[in-house]
């Protein structure tokens, strides 16, 4: 049995007041942009000075004064004869081009000067860039490192993209230039209003691929989560709620994925800047109205004319969403978000009358409704740019969602609880026991047999591995022994395949990997066994070819990978990767007694090609004893 347990009215009157009335202090004194330094008569103008108080990494943001030449598109060198002759003026970013000109649809050049820590010059930095209302094209020095859509200076040359991105430069003095040409046109934003950060590469890229990480992670557990209760609620068919809660988390989510920061463009997804902008609001406007019907579904006592109102006018947003520009459709969400707040304050009017029949799911739901309420608020107006802040409706959905789960386990083991109380479900599934075991029983195997298979598998190259490589070498050698046929084998390994992760690293050592593994199998016979054997060292093994075929493949391998011309810098006497192979025959001129022999014998070589210079394949026979 339930037991409702109810509020008092002005106690939960009373939270929710100081919830909002909190919100609004907040909202209020958030600074609007940043305070403009005071001018000394010795200061040095559009200069950072970042060379001190970064004792463990360094990294900082680029927040602070700028020059800004309005409706100028300068080179790097342009811009140093321009302050040179002191014929600029300076801003401060983060802003936009709205405060400081008065219009968002216009052109120009940011630049600064950035003095770093002595101790990185020559080291690699990076700039994180997170997603612009413009186009830009970012230099360091005179080198441009990043650039997003196209900078024009008009709506016909100008194409926005609003992508994060990151810059890579080696700073060679300990002052660097740095340069952004900016535009923006057809859109309600523009200018430099998202704050940039310089570091060492290392950390900033490990900052920004974390948040990308984070961000679709939450994204992931949302869709998890809507895929979930959309599943159950087909299943069961009588759990509308279920249907309603399920699409609020797809929409919400595919909302998150395509709004900022814009995070789908970082995928293989090729989306255009207009559609991605019109499939986000999309799913915005599907988000607020999945959200109302579950609303409506929690509490009967919302008006159905409300909820018939509020279904109408938003259709209607969407189909206007999918046939204007993005100008236009965001201009009208605007006056629409307005309106959103009356609903939502009905919402909260529903919810106080409903007091008396609070139950024990309507605790947590008030909670999760003014998070989300709250969140959603925030990213407007930070949209708009009325308030500096941080993006919080991810957040607060996530944070809604839990809140849902309770209420829904909850609801899910009290109907539960009264199924077994019939004593219907015994039954049921005494009736299904045996299908559901045969059920299972063919998954198992399925799993099993996946299973197996993936276990012979290497993951990063998709050759067999070394165990598979083994079982299958002790039985192509036994056979040849039996039946006296050859049996050849080819050992290759990747020239200084060191020195390359040193300079490139990690990660694009395995793309090396993977490269010339694509380029080397190419060339093997059908009959063939490629496997990795460790490392950066392949195995091949050939049943039924002689030593002369064997040496001819190895050859072709060695040419194919050296004509494939793929840089490796970090090497001192050649500037391509190359690989070095080792060829070893069992046949009547040379016997081994044991398939350890063979393979030894073609290491003997590879060694001997390592040697000799590398890039090299070498055979070797032995005599019959």
């Amino acid at each position: 049995m339930i037991v409702k347990t109810p509020w008092p009215r002005k106690l939960i009157s009373f939270i929710i007041s100081i919830t909002l009335l909190l919100f609004i202090i907040l909202t209020l004194f958030t600074p609007l942009s940043m305070a403009e330094a005071p001018d000394h008569e010795d200061r040095i103008p559009a200069l950072l000075n970042l060379s001190t108080g970064f004792e463990h990494e360094f990294y900082a943001d680029l927040d602070g004064e700028w020059f800004f030449f309005e409706e100028k598109l300068l080179s790097p060198t342009d811009v140093y004869h321009y302050i040179i002759r002191d014929q600029t003026s300076t801003v401060h970013i983060p802003s936009s081009f709205k405060k400081q000109i008065g219009a968002s649809d216009t052109f120009g050049t940011y630049a600064t000067r950035v003095k770093i820590p002595e101790e990185y010059i020559g080291r690699t930095l990076a700039i994180h860039i997170p997603f612009q209302y413009s186009a830009y094209k970012l230099f360091a020095d005179r080198v441009e490192i990043a650039s997003n859509g196209t900078v024009g200076t008009n709506a016909l040359e100008h194409r926005t993209e609003m992508s994060p991105m990151l810059g890579y430069f080696v700073p060679i003095t300990e002052e660097i230039l740095l340069t952004l040409q900016i535009s923006s046109f057809n859109d309600l934003r523009g200018g430099l209003e998202n704050s940039m950060y310089i570091g060492d590469a290392a950390v900033v890229g490990q900052n920004f691929y974390t948040n990308v990480i984070w961000m679709l992670f939450v994204i992931g557990c949302i869709v998890i989560m809507g895929i979930f209760t959309i599943l159950f609620a087909w299943f069961r068919r009588q759990e509308r709620e279920f249907l309603i809660f399920g699409l609020f988390c797809i929409s919400y989510a595919v909302q998150a994925f395509f709004g900022d920061p814009f995070f789908y463009t970082l995928t293989l997804l090729r989306v255009s800047f207009e559609w991605g902008t019109r499939l986000e609001y999309l799913f915005a406007e599907a988000s607020l109205l999945m959200l109302i019907l579950l609303f409506s579904q929690w509490y009967p006592k919302f008006s159905k004319r409300v909820l018939t109102s509020v279904f109408a006018v938003t259709v209607l947003i969407m189909l206007l969403t999918i046939v204007t520009k993005p100008i236009m459709f965001q201009q009208l969400f605007q006056y629409v978000f307005y309106l959103s707040l009356f609903v939502a304050a009905y919402a909260i009017y529903i919810i106080r009358i409903s007091f008396k029949d609070l139950e024990i799911h309507d605790s947590p739901n008030l909670i999760g409704l003014i998070v989300v309420a709250l969140g959603l608020l925030n990213d407007y107006m930070m949209s708009l740019g009325w308030i500096h802040s941080i993006k919080l409706s991810l957040l607060a959905v996530g944070v809604y969602v839990v809140a849902q789960v309770f209420i829904m386990s909850k609801s899910y083991a009290n109907k539960v609880q009264e199924t077994e109380d019939l004593n219907n479900s015994l039954t049921l599934m005494n009736a299904t026991l045996d299908e559901q075991v045969n059920v299972r029983t063919r998954e198992l195997k399925l799993a099993n047999e996946q299973l197996a298979h993936q276990a012979t598998i290497d993951s990063l190259t998709g050759l067999y591995n070394r165990h598979r490589f083994n079982a299958f070498f002790r039985q192509a050698f036994q056979e040849a022994l039996d039946q006296r046929t050859p049996l050849s084998v080819i050992v290759l390994d990747l020239d200084e395949f060191k020195k390359y992760n040193d300079y490139y690293g990690h990660l694009q050592g395995d793309k090396l990997i993977k490269e010339i593994v694509h380029i080397t199998s190419q060339k093997l016979p059908p009959n063939s066994l490629y496997a990795r054997f460790g490392g950066e060292e392949f195995v091949v093994v050939l049943p039924y070819t002689l030593q002369e075929e064997a040496v001819k493949i190895a050859e072709c391998m060695r040419a194919a990978v050296e004509d494939a011309k793929l840089l490796h810098e970090g090497r001192q006497n050649e500037r391509y990767a190359t690989i070095s192979l080792g060829v070893a025959t069992l046949d009547h001129r040379a016997q081994f007694r044991f398939e350890t022999e063979l393979i030894d014998a073609a290491d003997q070589q590879l060694y001997r090609a390592k040697r000799e210079g590398r890039n090299r394949a070498y055979a070797v026979s032995y005599e019959m004893t």
